[in-house]
């Protein structure tokens, strides 16, 4: 959807300029407007005949971190070189894979552990599939024998960004359903609380008291949630759901 809007704002960008010369150079506006739409049309068709190289998108990026972060050490360590080694070639390094869900974070602590287990050697990178924490980033600066280099998500994401979009899966693009799974997930992961159901009670009430449909919207929803919360809390008595 941006690749397209910014195609059409270009057109309609190139169309006007085109109508502008034609019209300070015939002072005509027919014949302005009809020489702007044959130019417009020529330049469409020319850049579609231009081979265009298109990168990998930023839910791409994201999507592959997250595979990686669920793959051995081994192959995560094999994808991590082959994307360094292609932005700086020639380069001698030890890398140290630290797989985390990319919602986590890269601390002081794994930075540690990762330049402890690689001591017999002068380089290291330390690619993590999670952003690194300010002061992991600063500590890692630090060190010495070996010297650290790291290679958080944010880092990654670029590299990952430019490669071709072929070179990576494409990203789902029910976007709007994934996030109403979520929404729903974590409505339904919520522990009841009688101050929620407290506040649809009392939203109800100055309800009835006023007749203000503002407060009835939120009476209901926090009551659903509420509800929902309450019939979760008493189903979950099973430590797997397939149990």
């Amino acid at each position: 959807m941006a690749a397209f809007i910014d195609r059409a704002a270009l057109s309609v960008l190139g169309a006007i300029g085109f109508y502008i010369f034609f019209l300070n150079a015939w002072e005509s506006i027919p014949l302005a407007c009809g020489a702007a739409f044959v130019c417009a049309a020529l330049s469409q068709r020319l850049l579609k005949g231009l081979p265009v190289k298109h990168h990998a998108t930023a839910a791409q990026a994201q999507a592959e971190l997250l595979r990686i972060a669920g793959l051995d050490d081994r192959a995560a360590e094999a994808a991590f070189m082959a994307l360094i080694e292609r932005r700086w070639p020639g380069e001698r390094f030890r890398l140290a894979p630290v797989l985390k869900h990319p919602e986590a974070t890269l601390s002081s602590g794994d930075v540690l552990n990762a330049w402890k287990a690689n001591r017999d050697t002068d380089r290291l990178v330390i690619a993590a599939t999670c952003p690194c924490e300010p002061r992991a980033a600063f500590y890692a600066r630090e060190l010495s024998e070996p010297a650290v280099a790291v290679m958080d998500s944010r880092k990654l994401t670029r590299l990952l960004r430019a490669l071709p979009a072929e070179a990576l899966p494409r990203s789902p693009r029910h976007r709007l359903g994934n996030g109403l799974k979520q929404l729903l997930a974590g409505a339904t992961s919520a522990r009841f609380s009688p101050r929620s159901a407290l506040l649809a009670l009392a939203l109800l009430g100055f309800y009835l008291l006023t007749g203000n449909g503002w407060y009835l919207f939120p009476a209901l929803a926090v009551a659903a949630h509420a509800g929902v919360a309450l019939i979760r809390h008493g189903s979950g008595r099973r430590l797997f759901e397939g149990d």
